[in-house]
This record gives C-alpha cells, sequence and structure tokens, in this order.
C-alpha cells in the first residue's frame, strides 16, 4: 500500500530557511578558517549538521505527509548548493595553504634579521660606554688647556668614579687610568695659582672699591654727604660695579677649597690662606700712608674697610675656612696697629678743622661700619672722644664765641638749639667788620686821616645795612623756599641771632676801642622772626587743609534704613534702633586720627622754639582744623544731613577735644585748647541730643550756659538740613517719630524769630 507524504506549506518555508540558515553559518564559518588544519574538522561538523538535519526532516516528513515531494525537490536543490560551498571551502582551503607558507618564510627571515638587531644593540651599547669616557677624557684636557681646574676636577672625578667602573679593561681604558695622577697634581697647581692671583688682586683697588661702596652706604644712611669720600670714590655713585656683590667673586677662593677637599688638602689650604691674609692686612696699615688730604683719608679708610668686609663675605659663606676666632684676631691686630697710626695723626698739627673734621667722619664711617659687621670698637669709639674735643672748639667756638655754663656743662657730642647759620651769620659779619676796617686804614692814610667818631659812624651804618637789607633780603627770599621743619628751625636761629647782634658790637667796639658803636639788627631780626612764626602757621595751616580733605562723609547715610530688610509693622524694634544710635558714639575717622598724630609729633618738635610761638602755633591748628570742620557742617552745598554723620562727627570733635586735653605744649592751659573745639561740639551735643527747649530758653531768657557759644543762626542752618534728610529719607524722625518731626517743626519756627531780621515762616 502507497504512502503519500505531504508537507503543508509552513513547515516547508520553515525547513527551507532553517536551511538558509545552515548555509549561511556555514559560509561565516569557511570565510573565518584560517589554518589547513581545521577544515576536515569543519567537514565532519558540516556531515554531522547535514546528518541533523537528515534527521530533523525525516521527523517532519512523518508528521507531515503533504508536499513531502515539493521537499525532496527543494532538498536536492541544497545539495546542489552544499557541492558548491564545499567548492568554495577547497578554494579557501588552498589559499589558507598559500598565505601560511609565505608566512612561515617571512617568520625565518624575521628571525634572522632579530639576531641581526641584537648583534647592532650590543655593538651600540659598547660604544655608547666607551664614547662618555672618551668625550670625558677630552673635555678633561681641554679644561685643563683653558685653565679650569674646578671643572677639570669635577671632570676627572666623573671620569674616575662614575665612567671608567663600567667598561671591561681595555687598552685606552687602562691608559687613562694611568694619566689621571699626574693631571690630578696639575690641577691643585693650578688652583693655587689661581688663589694667588686672586689674593693679590683683592688687596688692591677691587678692595679698596669695596670699602669705598661700604663706606658710601653706611654714609648715606648716617645721613653724611658721600661727597665726603673724595674724587677717587665719585664715580661709584653710578654705572657698574655701585655694587659690592657685583665687586667680590668669591669663586676662586671657592675652587681652591673644594679642589683642596678631593684631594684631602683642606686643612692645609685652611691655613695657608689665612697666613697670606694676615700678611697682607699687616702689610697694608704699615705700607698705606695716612695723608692729610681728603683723598688720603678714602683711600685709606676705604682700603681698610673693604678688606675686612670681605673676609666678612667669606665667613658667611665658609665659616669653616674663615671663623669668627681668625676674624676677631685679625680685627684686633689690625686695630692696634690702626690706633697707633691715628694718635699719631692726631698729635700732628692738622692743617684746618676740615681736616680734622673729616678725618673724624672717617673714623666714625669705620665704627659705624665695623659695628654693623659685629666686631668690637671700643677702641674707635675711644678714638672719636678724643678727637671731638679738639674739633668743637676749633670749629664752633672759634667760629661763634658762643658758651654758657649749661652748654659747657654738656657731655660730648655737645648739641645747641640753633644750626650752623648762625655762628656762619656771626663770621660772615666779624669778617665784613675786619674788611670794612681795612679799607678805612687805607682810605685815611690817603685823605690825611678819619676822626674816630667818623669811623664809628661809617662802620655803624654799613652794619646796619647789611643787616637791614642784604640779610634780611636773604632771609625773605629763603623763606618762601623751606618746608614746616625748616620753618621751626628758622625760627630758633633767628631768636639766637638777636644775641648774636649784641657779640658782633662787642666785637666790633673791641675792634675800635671804643664803645660808640650801636647796632640796630636785633629790630631786623625781631621783624624776621615774626614773619618767619607767620609762615609756620600758614604751613600748619596747609598741612592740616591736605589732611581735612581725605575727609569723607556720607552725609545722606541712614543706617536704620539700609538694616531695614522686612516688611511689616516694626517701629518699635526701629525705634529702640534709633535710641541705641543716639546713645553710642562711633570710633573717630580715621584721618581725625592721623590728623591728631601728626599734631602730635608736630607739636613735639617744638621744644626748641619759645614758649609763646609754640602755644599760638598750637591753637592757630586747633582753631583751623575746628573751622574746617564747621564749614565741612554748614556748607550750603550739603543740603541734607543724616543722624549717623551727626554722631560721627561727634566722634571726630571728641577725638580733637581729647587731643587738646592731653597739653601737647607746654605752659598752654587744656581748657583755653579745648575751648577751640567748644562751639562745634556744642552744636553737635544740642542736635543729637534734642536739647532744643533748654536752647530756648537760654536764649530767650538767659544767661546762656550749656550753649553759650552756639549761635542761633548755625542751629537753624544745622537743624534744616536734618529736617531735609528726614523728608527725603523718610527715616529716623519721620517714620518712627512723627510727634519728634512736629516738634522739630515747632522748635524751627521759635528759632527763626530769633534770628535778626528772621521771621516765623
Amino acid at each position: 500500500k502507497s504512502v503519500t507524504v505531504r508537507l503543508d506549506s509552513a513547515g516547508l518555508d520553515q525547513l527551507i530557511s532553517q536551511l538558509r540558515n545552515a548555509e549561511q553559518r556555514v559560509q561565516s564559518i569557511a570565510g573565518n578558517l584560517q589554518h589547513l588544519n581545521r577544515l576536515t574538522e569543519f567537514s565532519e561538523q558540516l556531515r554531522a549538521r547535514v546528518q541533523e538535519h537528515n534527521q530533523h526532516i525525516e521527523s517532519l516528513c512523518s508528521l507531515h505527509y503533504e508536499g513531502f515531494v515539493e521537499s525532496i525537490g527543494q532538498l536536492l536543490q541544497v545539495k546542489s548548493d552544499a557541492s558548491q560551498l564545499q567548492r568554495r571551502v577547497a578554494d579557501v582551503s588552498s589559499r589558507v595553504n598559500e598565505v601560511c607558507a609565505r608566512l612561515n618564510s617571512l617568520c625565518v627571515d624575521l628571525m634572522q634579521s632579530g639576531q641581526t638587531l641584537h648583534n647592532l644593540d650590543s655593538a651600540r651599547e659598547s660604544l655608547q660606554l666607551c664614547l662618555p669616557v672618551l668625550d670625558a677624557y677630552s673635555r678633561l684636557r681641554a679644561q685643563m688647556n683653558r685653565r679650569q681646574p674646578y671643572h677639570a676636577l669635577k671632570t676627572l672625578e666623573r671620569l674616575e668614579h662614575s665612567l671608567l667602573p663600567l667598561l671591561p679593561p681595555y687598552a685606552f681604558t687602562e691608559a687613562i687610568r694611568r694619566e689621571l695622577p699626574r693631571i690630578r697634581e696639575q690641577i691643585r697647581e693650578a688652583s693655587e695659582n689661581e688663589l694667588k692671583d686672586y689674593l693679590v688682586g683683592v688687596r688692591g683697588d677691587r678692595s679698596r672699591l669695596v670699602g669705598a661702596i661700604a663706606l658710601r652706604l653706611v654714609a648715606q644712611q648716617a645721613g653724611l654727604a658721600f661727597s665726603m669720600l673724595g674724587s677717587s670714590s665719585e664715580p661709584l655713585d653710578h654705572g657698574e660695579g655701585s655694587n659690592i656683590d657685583d665687586l667680590l667673586d668669591f669663586s676662586p677662593v671657592y675652587r681652591c677649597l673644594n679642589i683642596h677637599t678631593v684631594l684631602g688638602e683642606k686643612t692645609r689650604f685652611q691655613q695657608y690662606y689665612r697666613n697670606q691674609r694676615s700678611y697682607q692686612c699687616t702689610s697694608m696699615l704699615q705700607m698705606s700712608p695716612l695723608g692729610s688730604s681728603r683723598v688720603n683719608y678714602a683711600e685709606f679708610f676705604a682700603q681698610f674697610v673693604g678688606f675686612f668686609v670681605v673676609e666678612d663675605n667669606l665667613h658667611h659663606t665658609m665659616p669653616d675656612m674663615v671663623t669668627r676666632e681668625f676674624l676677631n684676631e685679625l680685627w684686633q691686630n689690625a686695630l692696634e696697629i690702626l690706633t697707633r697710626l691715628v694718635r699719631a695723626r692726631l698729635s700732628d698739627k692738622l692743617e684746618n678743622t676740615d681736616a680734622l673734621l673729616d678725618f673724624k667722619k672717617y673714623i666714625q664711617l669705620l665704627l659705624i661700619a665695623m659695628r654693623s659687621y659685629g666686631y668690637r670698637v671700643a677702641l674707635v669709639s675711644d678714638l672719636i672722644k678724643e678727637m671731638q674735643a679738639k674739633y668743637f672748639r676749633a670749629q664752633v667756638l672759634d667760629l661763634y664765641p658762643f658758651s654758657s655754663a649749661e652748654f659747657d656743662s654738656l657731655p660730648y657730642p655737645k648739641r645747641t638749639s640753633f644750626s650752623q647759620m648762625v655762628p656762619l651769620v656771626y663770621s660772615t659779619c666779624a669778617q665784613f667788620v675786619d674788611e670794612c676796617l681795612c679799607f678805612h686804614d687805607g682810605a685815611s692814610a690817603d685823605a690825611g686821616g678819619t676822626s674816630n667818631a667818623e669811623l664809628e659812624d661809617s662802620l655803624s651804618k654799613a652794619i646796619n645795612d647789611l643787616l637791614a637789607y642784604t640779610v634780611r633780603d636773604c632771609f625773605k627770599e629763603r623763606l618762601r623756599e623751606l618746608h614746616l621743619p625748616e620753618l621751626i628751625q628758622m625760627i630758633v636761629n633767628v631768636e639766637a641771632l638777636e644775641e648774636v647782634c649784641d657779640r658782633l658790637e662787642a666785637y666790633t667796639m673791641q675792634r675800635l676801642d671804643s664803645g660808640g658803636v650801636k647796632l640796630h639788627g636785633k629790630a631786623v631780626f625781631k621783624d624776621c622772626q615774626a614773619e618767619c612764626e607767620s609762615f609756620a602757621y600758614e604751613k600748619m595751616k596747609e598741612q592740616v587743609n591736605k589732611m581735612i580733605s581725605l575727609a569723607e562723609y556720607d552725609w545722606d547715610y541712614d543706617p536704620i534704613e539700609a538694616g531695614h530688610t522686612s516688611s511689616g509693622n516694626h517701629g518699635q524694634q526701629q525705634a529702640q534702633s534709633a535710641q541705641n544710635l543716639q546713645q553710642q558714639l562711633p570710633p573717630p575717622s580715621a584721618w581725625v586720627s592721623d590728623l591728631m598724630a601728626y599734631l602730635h609729633s608736630t607739636f613735639t618738635a617744638f621744644t626748641n622754639l619759645p614758649p609763646k610761638v609754640a602755644q599760638t602755633a598750637c591753637l592757630i591748628s586747633c582753631k583751623h582744623v575746628h573751622e574746617e570742620l564747621l564749614g565741612l557742617v554748614m556748607d550750603p552745598q550739603v543740603r541734607s544731613i543724616g543722624p549717623a554723620v551727626l554722631l560721627q562727627l561727634s566722634s571726630d570733635i571728641a577725638c580733637c577735644k581729647a587731643f587738646a586735653t592731653n597739653s601737647p605744649v607746654p605752659g598752654l592751659e587744656p581748657e583755653t585748647l579745648c575751648m577751640a573745639f567748644e562751639e562745634l561740639s556744642q552744636l553737635l551735643r544740642l542736635v543729637v541730643s534734642n536739647d532744643w527747649q533748654v536752647f530756648l530758653r537760654e536764649c530767650q531768657t538767659g544767661p546762656r550756659s550749656r550753649y553759650d557759644r552756639v549761635t542761633v543762626s548755625k542751629a537753624v542752618q544745622l537743624l534744616e538740613k536734618v529736617r531735609e534728610f528726614d523728608r527725603r529719607k523718610g527715616s529716623f524722625l519721620a517714620n518712627f517719630r512723627s510727634k519728634q518731626r512736629k516738634e522739630t517743626e515747632v522748635v524751627l519756627k521759635q528759632l527763626r524769630t530769633l534770628v535778626p531780621g528772621g521771621t516765623a515762616h
């Protein structure tokens, strides 16, 4: 019995889809084949897969009877496709075999090339180890030829300890090793020669230049003119070499020390250096002449100071070699020799007092300079004390016969309240008297003689004209160029010049051997003093104005408005804030504190002024400060003033009164000085405390005691500005004190009626 098997279309489509998927997977597997030995495995897997599909087909055929013939046809077509796939797989396999053969050939070549490369690397590494040795040895020879022992030693150490141990014992390396000891000895000799050149150079002009620069710096710090160092030092004021560090090159010493340290001869080198410098110091003092001119002084002391400046710099950089003990011993030996030289020079008769002064200034500069380097200068101080007594009488007392018991009891250095201007004026006028007498002697011989009365009249007129015109005109011309400290000194000098007139009159009568000479210089100098005092007062006002110009008040600042950050009814809290604002003063302004500090330091410098002048200057300055502050408050451009500014002004005026209370000038009553600030103080207190009823009662019924310095017009002006602030800002009085605002309007109306020509509106 025949059985007809038929597959339905859905099962056949599924079978075909599976076959196609199998074909794609086979193609994908065939495309990824890379080695020939996997082809057989792939074929077996393919057969297994085909067998699996055959079984699946049989299973499907047993389940589905319809469409079996069509399925068989399709299976035959799949068989054809499988044959085609097999051919493609074979073609891929043959190509893979060819690629593998080529790959094997390339691998062999690669192995040979790798061996060659390894050989090249080995040769290159060996050459790299040899080249630094050869390069270092070549550089070592070049450095020796260029006379660079320090660099040569560094190269030698690197060559001997770092480079040669890396190489096998080649012939050239053994030759280099045998050469190194001889090169090391050459390096030691070259470094010692370089040190000798350094020692020769540092003891000459280089040390003198270093000392001159050190003395110049000390002179600038001490306030002495650098021109006193002489013409040989003046080129140091500009150009290269004006810095000590630019002139001090210690590299030869450093290199020589390092070289001897490496060579194991550090101790010998240190002892050699100390012996050489000790010998140079002694020979410098014994061979350098301490002449009598300013240039001789400059060269001698510059070289002396320069020697120890050089050693002090070496002490800070090389404390083991140049120790403090060595420097102290060197300094003591040098100071003993210097002391003998200076005392020998003082025992000689100096040409003039200028030479003595120059000599003393150099000794003083030496003391300051060496003390700054930490040396003991007691012997130098003794030398200065020995010179002071000799100089003072020669320079000052011979120039101007000034003497008093108080002045004679002062220790040296003695100080006078007047400057050198006073003795110079006296000596110039005395010289004028001598020249006039010489002129009259010659004229009287030609004219047949001149009587004593005529000579006295003529000489008196000449000296009075000199004082009344020449001295006064020079004084006026100079007066306009002076600053406040110079004006203060000028006032002291002018007061001393009045005594000069008496001494000049006595000198003239002594020369004439008569008592008929009358000079009118005191009146001239009194006028000059008054004019100088006036200039000083104006300078004080100018300085006060400069500092007051720094004042910056924010007239419209409202701290209550600035602190209000939320809406709602907070009237009670804000009213409490307003009350606290009135009860607590802020710190004074910075410019007020600076101004009071300036006035205090200025009035402290008035100690040498006549008491009346110092008191007047202090009183004028305080009144001017008050007037300027009052002008700021009453300025028409300031239309409104807030309570915060009033409190700040109150704090500032309180700072001024505190300054006045401390009695900055002796003899001036604090109450008198405080009264200078009383008007603005009372006015501010009146407005801030809102004490208008008391003020009105005092103005209407009297007597005025609490606000006696406040005028009604100024009170009206300030109160109008406060009211304008309330209107514009809507704060303080307007928002929280409406009742007070109405009272303010009432107070203004009452005050206007008290102003002459005022109305109630």
